[in-house]
C-alpha cells in the first residue's frame, strides 16, 4: 500500500475530549462523570471503481461510554459507507453505552462493501500466560529466524486479508492520519489515538493482535513479539536484525541512514549531533547513555506521578481542538525514536508519502504517523512502550483512570488469519497483560537501569531566595502577553507563576492548553521552573529544574491550519528539589527546540 494516500477514505468517530481544566490534577482515584455527542462513522473514498476483493467489515462499533469507534479494516481506497442510527446523547454518565450501529454504503456511483452484516464477538480473557516477549538484541539465532519467517508471511498475505502486514499498517494510518472525524460532514474535526488517554490502551490492543497473527501464521501459539530494548544500554541503537539485509522481512528502506548505528536521542532536539555506539570507554557515548537514561526517569518516574501526566488527559466529552494532551508515555520517548528512525527531514524527496492533507511527506516510515506502521521496527518500538506502561502499573505504583468511560470503552479488531473475525475488545480488558496471555521478560525488568538516574541542579537553590513570594508580586514587569509564538532557542520566562498547596492524595500538575501548532513539521519545547534566561538553553532532563515536554511525531490535518493541544506535566518532584514552599511563586520557563512555530494561547498554570 502506498503512503498515506491522498485516496484513502475518510472515517469518522464519536470520541471527544474533555478540556483538562475541568478534571482534578491528579487524584489517586478519578470520578468525574464526563459527556459526549455520538455521532455517525462515515468512510468516504475519492474514487476508483474496484474495492480489490478486500474482505470488509460493514458493520462498526461504537465506543462504548466513551463514545469512540471500533474499526476493523480501514484505510483502503474505494469505500464508501455511513453509520446510521447512532443515538445522540447530550451526557454521558458513567457505564452509559452507545449501542452497536449498522454501517451501510450510501455511495453507489463505486462499488460497495458487502452489505450482509458481519457478527461481531466480544474478547475472550485468555486462561493463561503462553507468550513471553524478550529484547530484541538479545533473541537466539532460532528466534530471530522465526520472528523473520512469521513477518514473512505475513507480508506474503493478498491485501484482502484484513490480518495481512499491509492491512495492519493501514489500521494504524487510519486511526492516526485523520481518516476518522467527529462529524463525517466536518473535515475540522478529526480523531486521532494519539494524543490523549486513548494513546496505551489501543496500541496494547493493537500489537496484541498483530502478535496472535504472527504466531498463527508460524503454527506457534507461544510466539511472542519482541521489543526494542531501548530503555537499557546495550539496546540504544537500532536492532541489527532490523538492518540484516535488503532481502529481510524486516528492513524498510526508508530510515535515516546517518542514525542507524549511533545512539539513540531519547531526548528530541532538532539537528543533534549522533553519537558513534562505541562503548562505555568513549565520553559521548557515555554523555548520551547517561541523559537517554535520566530521560527515561523523567518518563516513567517524575513524570509519572499520576494517570494524567503518564497515559494522558480524558478524552470523552464533546470536542475541544484544544484540549487533547498526550502523557508521559507518548511524548517523550516515543516520540523521539519515531522522529529517529525516519527518514531525514528535506524541503522535497521521491519516495515520499502523501496524507490525508494531500501533502507529501518525506520523514516515512516511522517519522511520519500515517506510515511509520509500514515499518516492521514500529512493532517492536511499540511493544518496548507498551511494556514501560507494563512496568509503571506493576513496579513503579501506577495507578490507572478508574472512570468507566475510559475501562468500558472498545475498539474491533481482526482475529483468525484463516477466518478472521471481528472481534470487540474494552480497555478494562486489556489493563492486566495476563488477560492477553502474555507478559515481558523477567530478567530484563529485574535491573532498570534508569530508575536512579543521579540528576543534577543546573543552578543552585535556596528556600526563599529563588522562589519568590506571591505576595510580593502580583503582576510581575516584563511579563510576556498570551497568545506567544515560540521560536528555536528564543526562551520565554512567564514569572510568578502560584503555586498552590498541596491536596491529599493529589499531585500538582502544570497545565498548558491552547497549544496551538503545524502538525507536518517538528513541534518540540521543553518546560524548566527556577531557570535564568542565560541558563535555559542548557537545561535537560538530567536536571531537577526540567519539569517535561511538549512533543509530537509528524503528521497530517486534512482540515489545513494547526492543531490544537496541550500537556499536563507533574512537578511535585522538582518543586521539592528547588524548594519551593506551598503558596509561593515560580518561574516557568519554556524552551523552543524546533524550527516549528508553535504559539500557546494561555498562560500556564499549577493545579493540585
Amino acid at each position: 500500500m502506498n503512503g498515506c494516500m491522498a485516496t484513502a477514505c475518510a472515517t469518522s468517530s464519536p470520541l471527544v475530549p474533555a478540556a483538562a481544566a475541568k478534571s482534578p490534577a491528579c487524584p489517586s482515584k478519578k470520578s468525574s462523570a464526563a459527556s459526549f455527542r455520538a455521532r455517525g462513522v462515515s468512510c468516504r473514498a475519492t474514487g476508483g471503481g474496484d474495492d480489490g476483493g478486500l474482505l470488509w467489515l460493514p458493520r462498526r462499533e461504537i465506543l462504548t461510554g466513551l463514545g469512540g469507534v471500533a474499526a476493523g479494516l480501514v484505510g483502503y481506497q474505494s469505500l464508501a459507507s455511513v453509520a446510521n442510527g447512532a443515538e445522540l446523547k447530550e451526557q454521558c454518565a458513567k457505564g452509559d453505552q452507545v449501542n452497536d450501529t449498522l454501517v451501510e454504503c450510501m455511495d453507489r456511483t463505486i462499488p460497495c462493501p458487502p452489505t450482509r452484516k458481519v457478527p461481531v464477538v466480544d474478547f475472550t480473557r485468555e486462561s493463561g500466560v503462553k507468550r513471553v516477549r524478550r529484547p530484541v538484541h538479545l533473541l537466539s539465532r532460532e528466534y530471530q529466524e522465526k520472528y523473520k519467517e512469521a513477518v514473512g508471511k505475513m507480508k506474503a498475505l493478498p491485501a484482502s486479508n484484513p490480518l495481512s502486514f499491509v492491512a495492519q499498517a493501514a489500521i494504524h494510518e487510519a486511526y492516526c492520519d485523520h481518516h476518522y472525524r467527529y462529524d463525517p460532514e466536518n473535515k475540522d474535526a478529526p480523531f486521532d489515538v494519539h494524543f490523549s488517554w486513548i494513546f496505551a490502551p489501543w496500541h496494547r490492543m493493537y500489537i496484541y493482535f498483530y502478535e496472535k497473527a504472527l504466531g498463527q501464521l508460524i503454527g506457534d501459539d507461544t510466539f511472542a513479539l519482541p521489543f526494542w530494548n531501548w530503555d537499557t544500554p546495550a539496546g540504544m541503537v537500532v536492532p541489527a536484525l532490523f538492518k540484516d539485509s535488503f532481502a529481510s522481512p524486516l528492513y524498510d528502506r526508508n530510515r535515516n541512514p546517518d542514525n542507524l548505528d549511533k545512539v539513540v536521542h531519547l531526548d528530541l532536539k532538532d539537528k543533534s549531533v549522533p553519537v558513534s555506539f562505541n562503548g562505555p570507554h568513549d565520553k559521548a557515548y557515555q554523555d548520551a547513555i547517561y541523559k537517554n537514561l535520566c530521560t527515561l526517569h523523567q518518563q516513567q518516574i517524575r513524570g509519572g506521578r499520576c494517570a494524567r501526566a503518564f497515559l494522558g488527559e480524558k478524552l470523552c466529552s464533546e470536542m475541544t481542538r484544544d484540549a487533547n494532551s498526550q502523557g508521559s508515555l507518548e511524548r517523550m520517548a516515543h516520540t523521539a525514536l519515531h522522529v529517529w528512525v525516519g527518514r531525514k527531514r528535506t524541503d522535497s524527496c521521491t519516495g515520499g508519502v502523501v496524507g490525508q492533507d494531500n501533502t507529501t511527506y518525506c520523514t516515512n516510515d516511522m517519522g511520519f504517523l500515517g506510515s511509520s506502521g509500514r515499518d516492521p521496527l514500529f512493532y517492536s518500538h511499540h511493544a518496548n512502550v507498551d511494556r514501560l506502561w507494563h512496568i509503571w502499573a506493576t513496579k513503579l505504583g501506577g495507578e490507572g483512570f478508574k472512570d468507566p468511560e475510559w475501562l468500558d470503552a472498545s475498539f474491533v479488531f481482526y482475529d483468525d488469519v484463516e477466518n478472521p473475525r471481528p472481534v470487540r475488545i474494552k480497555f478494562r480488558d486489556v489493563i492486566d497483560t495476563q488477560n492477553l496471555g502474555y507478559t515481558y521478560d523477567a530478567e530484563s525488568d529485574k535491573d532498570l537501569p534508569w530508575k536512579d538516574c543521579q540528576l543534577t541542579s543546573l543552578v543552585p537553590h535556596a528556600k526563599g531566595g529563588a522562589v519568590r513570594s506571591r505576595s510580593a508580586s502580583t503582576k510581575t514587569a516584563g511579563a510576556p502577553l498570551f497568545p506567544v509564538t515560540l521560536k528555536k532557542d528564543q526562551v520565554v520566562e512567564v514569572p510568578a507563576v502560584a503555586v498552590p498547596a498541596k491536596k491529599a492524595g493529589q499531585q500538582r500538575v502544570l497545565v498548558f492548553q491552547g497549544i496551538e501548532y503545524d502538525p507536518r513539521g517538528e513541534n518540540k519545547f521543553d518546560v524548566a521552573i527556577n531557570v535564568p534566561k542565560g541558563s535555559a538553553l542548557e537545561v535537560g532532563p538530567q536536571n531537577f529544574e526540567f519539569a517535561g515536554s511538549f512533543a509530537v511525531v509528524p503528521s497530517s490535518n486534512a482540515a489545513g491550519g494547526k492543531l490544537k493541544g496541550g500537556i499536563t506535566l507533574s512537578i511535585d518532584d522538582v518543586l521539592k528539589d528547588i524548594k519551593a514552599a506551598d503558596d509561593s511563586t515560580v518561574d516557568v520557563i519554556i524552551v523552543p527546540r524546533t524550527e516549528g512555530e508553535i504559539k500557546i494561547n494561555s498562560a500556564p498554570t499549577i493545579q493540585s
